[in-house]
């Protein structure tokens, strides 16, 4: 989106980033005549801790105010509540949702903003179809982390951990991580190298707006722990956000290791069972559909990469069968669709048809138009 902006020809933009105190004073002053201020996802994605200062500026704006809400899902530690809040107390004039349109209207109601359904899209200076599907080294590649425990969502990981096991028996080459990612260059890279990538949806089923369940998953675990646990909104937690990405991993093996345990990271398997059956077996689930497509599924489309992806909506964009080959939530057709993926005429004409839907409708430049169209209509 950062990009977006600032190389559209409809926005004259003028960019902060607000991780830096000396940038964040300097936006609080610009923030007064801007015709429109936009916070990205980043802004909200897993704290509120850096736009606050700018609150009573938004509150005292004269232009109109768009927040794009990252991370639209509960935990404990970015709460929606205080996300839906911030929205209502600034006066936003419009919130960006990545959610299907219903949902998002769903969400943010009663904060007297706008929803606009803007998601992800494919930035087409980066992610490219730099090589042809013959001559990509890896059939199946995939990075990702698994959600956090308290969306009652392992989807992601059933996909990642089955395809690992019965792909390389069936003949293909299988690269997937589930505790690893790359950064933007070395992802469109490896993508050229795929022929294939396999996902699901984004976010949970049990959406809330007051983020009940996870707040009580959270205590929950903290009465059962063993150890001590870092809280993902204390200030341990904040004092090493801004370290490299490198020692960032390192902390967290050493973590893996020790009786102290962090409340972002992955529990295994027996305490999702745990937390499922406890909390969410029996629970009904959001009102509206609040799963959604995310930005992994337009980048993999833009660099001509096949998809095999559980059956889902994915925001009315991507049609099973036409742009990507469909699992079934149980993956009992996993097999089935491994052999569609094996026949390369059929896996180039799913991975074609994305490719050219991604470059007609949905690349950034595309985004900016929409959000041009309706800014300007107010």
């Amino acid at each position: 989106w950062l990009d977006a902006f600032t190389a559209s020809p409809l926005f004259e933009a003028t960019t902060f980033n607000l991780f830096r105190r000396g940038e964040r004073s300097a936006a609080k002053r610009a923030v007064g005549n801007a015709e429109l201020v936009v916070a990205l996802h980043a802004c909200s994605a897993d704290t509120l801790e850096f736009i606050e200062p700018l609150r009573e500026a938004l509150k005292a704006r004269r232009g109109r105010f768009l927040t794009l809400v990252g991370n639209e899902y509960n935990v404990p530690w970015a709460r929606l509540a205080d996300k839906r809040r911030f929205i209502a107390e600034t006066g936003a004039d419009w919130v960006g949702t990545q959610l299907p349109l219903e949902a998002g209207e769903w969400l943010y109601e009663g904060t007297g903003a706008r929803v606009l359904a803007l998601p992800h899209a494919a930035n087409e200076a980066v992610f490219r179809r730099d090589r042809p599907d013959e001559a990509r080294a890896i059939d199946i590649g995939g990075r990702s982390f698994p959600y956090p425990i308290y969306i009652g969502d392992q989807e992601r990981n059933r996909v990642y951990e089955l395809f690992a096991e019965i792909g390389p028996a069936r003949g293909l080459r299988v690269d997937v991580a589930m505790n690893a990612r790359l950064d933007r260059p070395n992802w469109a890279a490896f993508l050229n190298e795929c022929r294939g990538t396999i996902g699901t949806e984004a976010g949970t089923r049990y959406l809330e707006r007051d983020d009940r369940t996870a707040l009580a998953i959270r205590d929950f675990l903290r009465d059962r722990a063993r150890g001590p646990t870092i809280r993902a909104d204390g200030w341990l937690h904040a004092a090493v956000r801004h370290l490299p990405y490198g020692v960032k991993d390192r902390l967290k093996a050493l973590l893996a290791r020790s009786p102290v345990r962090h409340e972002a990271l992955a529990e295994d398997d027996a305490a999702f069972d745990e937390i499922q059956a406890r909390f969410f077996a029996g629970q009904a689930p959001c009102p509206v559909y609040s799963k959604c497509i995310s930005s992994r599924h337009f980048e993999a489309a833009a660099t001509g990469t096949c998809q095999i992806l559980m059956r889902g909506r994915y925001n009315d964009i991507l049609e099973a069968d036409r742009h990507y080959i469909p699992l079934a939530p149980d993956l009992a057709d996993a097999a089935a669709a491994i052999e569609r993926f094996r026949d390369p005429a059929e896996r180039r004409r799913v991975a074609e048809a994305a490719y050219d839907l991604i470059q007609q409708c949905h690349t950034y430049r595309h985004r900016l138009a929409s959000l041009h169209k309706a800014v300007s209509a107010a």
